[in-house]
């Protein structure tokens, strides 16, 4: 009974598995967002655009996706064009949409935010060890010692 119920909850990665090699990211995994920047406004600063992720929550958890540890690469051009790479701790998350989402929305508040490309990667591997201080924090009143996500 255990296998079947193992089986069944990795029945996604096996048939992304059958498509080719390398992560499967379809349309659904990304989310942009382009807009003039406010005249004259410079590009935002990595810190500026990582203060307005740290604004977006796990719906589960409560806790930011920066202090989730969700945050794996940023980067903002001259231009002000800012490029986002979020994890997620299971690719079978159902609250990918809104994070997504949220992190574009929290972004374009950003004065010289031009375009916003937010993507996820559903099979990249996500472990406790990305948790920040505060986010450790915020596991242990959850879940006690020993933390672990079933990845």
């Amino acid at each position: 009974m255990l296998a079947l119920g193992v089986l069944v909850m990795n029945l996604p990665a096996l048939f992304r598995r059958g498509r080719g090699a390398g992560p499967s990211l379809g349309v659904k995994w990304a989310f942009a967002d382009s807009a003039a920047p406010v005249a004259g406004a410079p590009a935002p600063e990595s810190t500026a655009v990582v203060a307005a992720l740290r604004r977006v929550m796990d719906p589960e958890l409560d806790l930011s996706i920066v202090d989730m540890g969700l945050l794996d690469s940023l980067s903002v051009d001259p231009a002000g064009n800012v490029r986002i790479v979020l994890l997620l701790t299971t690719p079978e998350c159902p609250y990918y949409t809104a994070i997504g989402r949220q992190a574009v929305v929290e972004v374009r508040r950003l004065d010289g935010a031009r375009r916003i490309h937010v993507r996820l990667e559903p099979n990249a591997e996500w472990e406790p060890e990305r948790l920040t201080e505060e986010g450790r924090r915020r596991f242990r009143e959850l879940f006690g010692d020993g933390t672990r996500t079933g990845r």
